[in-house]
């Protein structure tokens, strides 16, 4: 349900950085894989943002759900890349445009980027809002497809609508499962 509702969304051209909502972080991978695969049929440079030091376990789950992880990198269409969070939201994005450049310069028609999850408390997800606003300043009008994980975790009905409003303010679009723990 949640990767029928990415697909719908992806089909929007003017929605370019998404937000998901998940109950748990065991629905990611198959999320992930999923998005990635729509990226490749579209021609996009596949970008995935791991935990620093979490790197090989997020290849070996995105490989578990199906993705070709070992062929995608040795076509230079994947790359797995820990990334820096002591930096500021600015610092974080000022090399992405650059890296674009280059990567579309090379015949691909957009950057495809996912993420971490973030969540399920709201400290996390207040810590990364800037970083998302900053991104999402960064490409205005660029060909960059993000797709941003949260997870809800068990969260009340009320929670769950103030979390949306706020990752929405820095979104395109929210998607929302249907079967999420509060919904």
């Amino acid at each position: 349900m949640t990767v029928e509702a990415l697909e719908r969304a992806v089909q929007r051209e003017e929605c370019e950085h998404m937000a998901v909502l998940l109950d748990s972080v065991d629905e990611l991978p198959d999320l992930l894989a999923s998005f990635y695969h729509l990226g490749e049929n579209r021609n996009g440079w596949l970008v995935h943002g791991s935990l620093p030091g979490h790197a090989a376990a997020d290849r070996e789950a995105l490989v578990r759900s199906g993705l070709e992880v070992d062929r995608l990198e040795a076509e230079g269409r994947l790359a797995i890349l820990e990334l820096d969070l002591t930096v500021t939201p600015e610092e974080f994005v000022a090399p992405w445009a650059r890296m674009l450049d280059e990567r579309m310069s090379e015949g691909f028609d957009a950057l495809w980027f996912a993420r971490f999850p973030i969540g399920p408390t709201d400290d996390d997800v207040n810590g990364v809002v800037p970083f998302e606003d900053a991104w999402m300043r960064c490409f205005v009008g660029r060909r960059v497809v993000t797709l941003c994980p949260y997870i809800i975790g068990d969260v009340d009905r009320a929670g769950l609508e103030r979390r949306r409003r706020q990752i929405a303010e820095v979104h395109d679009l929210v998607i929302v499962p249907e079967d999420a723990s509060a919904a």
